[in-house]
């Protein structure tokens, strides 16, 4: 029974390590400066182009 405490002692040690290292990296406000640009972006169309499909149905998978 000595096993399973020292076990999850171990476990949860490594992912407050693993929480902690991925918490220092600062490459999210890297990210999120880098695309924060979007908001000034325009549309090319002002509104969305439509395209047609087919409704083309072989009668073997209309029956599934």
């Amino acid at each position: 029974m000595r096993r399973l405490p020292s076990k999850l002692l171990t476990i949860t040690l490594s992912m407050l390590v693993a929480g902690t290292v991925m918490a220092l990296g600062d490459e999210d406000a890297a990210t999120l400066n880098a695309i924060s640009g979007y908001r000034q972006w325009t549309r090319v169309n002002p509104e969305p182009v439509k395209i047609e499909t087919p409704q083309n149905i072989p009668p073997q998978l209309a029956t599934v």
